[in-house]
C-alpha cells in the first residue's frame, strides 16, 4: 500500500509540473504482451522440456516537453498462467527520463529493453530473457542515422547487500549499412561480485563476449539477409583462479515476405558457457544451447509476424527446431502484443 501511495504522489507531481509549465504534454498509455512458449526438448542435452505461458500489462503515465524530453512512470504487472497462489506473480516499476533528438537518444532510470538498437546474438540474450527480463536499470545512449548506429548501455542488475551480490553489465553495439553490405559488432561485459555478507563459496566473475559480424541484405522476390559472425569470449572465476576463452563462428540466413519468414542460425565452435554448472543463468543470459559440448548448434525457425490496426496490435507465431549435436528439439511460440499511447493534456503556450 505504501508503494501505491508513493506512485500516486509521483503522478500528481507530474501533473502539477505539466500544468504549471508551458509547452508540456501529459501522455498516458498501456503496453500488453502475452507469450506462449512450449518446448519439447527431450532429445536435447542442454535444455529441459517445459512450457511457459505468461502475460504482462504495463500502464504508463508521464510528461513530455519541447518535443525531445520525456519523463515517464509505469508498472509491469506480470502473471504466470496457472499460478493461482498469487494475485500477481510479480510487479516491476519503470521510472525513466528519455532525451530524443533526430540522431541522438539517451535514457536514464529503469526503462524498457526495447530501447536498445543493437543486434545481439542469442549467445548474449535468449528470447525468453528478452521477454521476462525486459527492463534495464541504468543508462543508455545511442547515435543513429540512415547509415547505422552505435550505442552504449550500463545495466545495474544487482545491488551489494547482505542478501544479494553486486552485478552489472556494460553493453555496446554498432552497425554500418551500405546499399547491400553491412557490418557491425555487439559487446557485453558482466561483472558479478560478492555480497556484503561474504561466504567462502562467493567469488568474483568477469565475463566478456564480443561478436563482430558482416553480411548482405538484398531483395529478389523475397527479402534476404545473410550474415557471418565471430563470437569470442573471455571468462574468469577469481574464486578458483581459472580462466576460459571459448570461441566460435555463427552463420545466419533469413528470407521473408508477406509476414512469413524462414531463418536459420548455425553455430560452430566451443562451449561458450563453461561455468554453467556453477552459476547457470545468474551469469549466462544467452540461450543454453550455446553451451554445446558437441561443437555445433543449429536453430531453424518458421514464423509469421504482422502488425494490425495502425501498428497497435502485433501477432507472431512460429515453430523453432533446435539441434545441439545430440538430438532435435521443437519449440512452438505465440506472442500477442498491444501498444497504445495518447496525449491526454496539452498545456497552452
Amino acid at each position: 500500500m505504501k508503494t501505491g501511495r508513493n506512485l500516486i504522489l509521483l503522478l500528481l507531481a507530474l501533473h502539477c509540473a505539466g500544468s504549471s509549465l508551458s509547452a508540456q504534454e501529459l501522455v498516458a498509455g498501456a503496453d500488453f504482451a502475452t507469450r506462449f512458449d512450449n518446448r519439447e526438448y527431450s532429445g536435447n542435452a542442454f535444455s529441459p522440456s517445459e512450457t511457459f505461458f505468461s502475460a504482462r500489462l504495463t500502464p504508463e503515465f508521464g510528461v513530455q516537453w519541447d518535443g525531445r524530453n520525456r519523463l515517464m512512470i509505469a508498472v509491469d504487472l506480470w502473471q504466470d498462467f496457472g499460478d493461482g497462489s498469487k494475485f500477481l506473480t510479480d510487479a516491476k516499476p519503470q521510472i525513466y527520463y528519455t532525451f530524443s533528438a533526430p540522431r541522438v537518444t539517451a535514457s536514464a532510470g529503469i526503462f524498457p529493453r526495447t530501447q536498445l538498437l543493437g543486434s545481439y546474438s542469442e549467445a548474449f540474450f535468449s528470447s525468453d530473457v528478452v521477454f521476462y527480463d525486459n527492463l534495464i536499470s541504468g543508462v543508455l545512449a545511442n547515435y543513429h542515422s540512415p547509415r547505422g548506429y552505435v550505442e552504449f548501455a550500463l545495466d545495474w542488475e544487482g545491488m551489494r547487500t547482505t542478501k544479494t551480490r553486486e552485478k552489472f553489465r556494460i553493453l555496446s553495439a554498432g552497425e554500418y549499412r551500405g546499399a547491400r553490405l553491412y557490418g557491425g559488432y555487439a559487446f557485453s561485459m558482466l561483472h558479478y561480485a560478492k555480497s556484503a555478507n561474504e561466504t567462502p563459496d562467493e567469488g568474483v566473475v568477469d565475463y566478456f563476449l564480443v561478436n563482430p559480424y558482416a553480411g548482405v541484405r538484398f531483395h529478389a522476390f523475397f527479402d534476404f539477409d545473410l550474415r557471418l559472425g565471430y563470437l569470442q569470449s573471455v571468462q574468469r572465476d577469481r574464486r578458483i583462479g581459472q580462466s576460459w576463452s571459448p570461441k566460435g563462428g555463427e552463420f545466419l540466413f533469413s528470407m521473408s515476405r508477406w509476414g512469413l519468414s524462414l531463418r536459420n542460425h548455425l553455430y560452430l565452435g566451443q562451449n561458450l558457457m563453461p561455468m554453467w554448472g556453477t552459476y547457470g543463468s545468474t551469469v549466462y543470459t544467452g540461450s543454453p544451447f550455446y553451451g554445446t559440448t558437441k561443437h555445433v548448434y543449429n536453430k531453424t525457425s518458421i514464423d509469421y509476424e504482422r502488425l494490425f490496426f495502425h501498428d497497435t496490435l502485433g501477432i507472431k507465431a512460429g515453430f523453432v527446431f533446435h539441434y545441439d549435436g545430440v538430438g532435435v528439439g521443437v519449440q512452438q511460440l505465440l506472442t500477442v502484443s498491444v501498444k497504445l499511447e495518447k496525449i491526454v493534456y496539452k498545456a497552452r503556450k
